[in-house]
């Protein structure tokens, strides 16, 4: 873990790894020359634990995964490599089905001059789930640079939920400053797009070699955050010095008004005009209560720790609004409600447009004995219920 104290010139990441495959994860990383002028990398990432396969011991269940860091040159010749592997042990099996739980790590990694890009692999061990990504190694030795924490750690998402506080670091090398010590606070500016959003001044600490700043925004206290991307930029007026970190909130839906609304909106396939008219008039502060009243008696197996009912409704509406918007209504189409209904047909026959007859979608269920015939009757990509046999 590196402390603000160390004489540091460190660089946080432009760019999160992106990652590729079927094993979820999360990653940030870091690379700066330490006082012995080496070039170092840390990575820091976390796993649920829903995202790893557990086997049952003795003791409980464990799950075992191994992390290989390639490390190339330019020409994408491999100068070195590294492997960790890990291993995680719960007592309780729901634990291992919480996507909230994490696993999380720290990976310290001497780069050799020459390397100049990585790529790091994550196997499950326990089955046939992996990923990987690739990302550019640059450290460059600048005055300032800003870091994300969640709960005193690194937060490699560069995500916050609704229960969170958002810490930001902001560290200051004055070796590499034009004016010396001539600051003694950071401005703080949280935007979302271009919109300044609120502006905080916090006061500069020192330590060997550097100066650092801490900004600490509670998600629910400020007021200030809905669901989004946002950017926060601190600012050293007399020092001319300024720097960037983009970071992300996810909040329940149930805080967010406008995805209150089109949550509740998207109901009409399930519940009644009276049911979803109760749901919108819920005071935010009650809106989880009575979302989970409302699911509860649709909890086909109330003892998992998901509504499968539910998760499986809303997978359709999803679905629904990623292939029936183009041109159509999506969730609200006559294609989506026979769809969220009736769940994927057995079999679609799809006729194109000619011109005496217009485009047709026809949707088998064999098992139910139901054919529906859609009719895209102006040419818009709009499909109406034609017939129904």
């Amino acid at each position: 873990m590196i402390t603000l104290i160390q004489p540091l010139m460190l660089i946080l990441c432009d760019v999160l790894p992106v990652f590729s495959g079927n094993l979820k994860i999360n990653a940030d990383y870091l690379v700066y020359y330490d006082t012995s002028n080496n070039r170092i990398m840390e990575v820091f990432y976390e796993i649920p634990f829903n995202a790893l396969s557990f086997i049952k011991s003795d003791t409980g269940f464990i799950a075992r995964y191994r992390i290989i860091l390639e490390l190339k040159d330019h020409n994408n010749n491999e100068i070195a490599a590294e492997v960790w592997e890990r291993q995680l042990k719960v007592a309780d099996y729901q634990l291992t089905l919480n996507r909230d739980s994490l696993t999380n790590g720290l990976l310290r990694v001497l780069i050799p001059e020459p390397v100049s890009a990585g790529r790091i692999f994550v196997y499950d061990l326990n089955s046939e789930r992996q990923t990987t990504a690739q990302f550019d190694i640059k450290a460059t030795k600048q005055a300032m640079r800003l870091r994300l924490l969640k709960s005193a750690r690194p937060n490699p998402s560069h995500t916050y939920s609704i229960y969170d506080t958002i810490e930001i670091i902001a560290e200051f090398d004055w070796q590499r400053s034009k004016n010396g010590n001539g600051s003694d606070s950071v401005l703080w500016l949280i935007k979302k797009g271009k919109n300044v959003l609120t502006g905080i001044r916090t006061a500069l600490f020192d330590a060997p070699d550097k100066k650092f700043a801490r900004c600490l925004l509670p998600v629910t206290d400020s007021g200030v955050f809905t669901n989004g991307l946002y950017t926060a930029e601190a600012k050293l007026l007399k020092e001319n010095l300024s720097a960037q970190i983009e970071f992300r909130i996810e909040m329940p839906f149930f805080y967010d008004d406008s995805i209150w609304s089109m949550r509740v909106e998207q109901l009409l396939y399930v519940a009644t005009i009276d049911e979803m008219r109760k749901l919108k008039r819920s005071p935010r502060a009650e809106r989880q209560a009575a979302w989970n009243e409302f699911w509860q008696g649709r909890d086909p197996n109330p003892s998992t720790p998901v509504n499968e009912e539910e998760e499986e409704y809303f997978a359709r509406i999803n679905y629904c609004e990623e292939h029936f918007s183009r041109g159509d209504r999506g969730y609200r189409s006559d294609r989506a409600r026979v769809y969220v209904i009736y769940g994927p047909p057995d079999q679609i026959e799809s006729r194109p447009f000619e011109i005496d007859r217009p485009a047709e979608e026809i949707w088998h269920y064999f098992q139910k004995n139901l054919t529906f015939v859609f009719v895209d009757r102006f040419g818009s990509g709009e499909f109406v219920i034609w017939r129904q046999q």
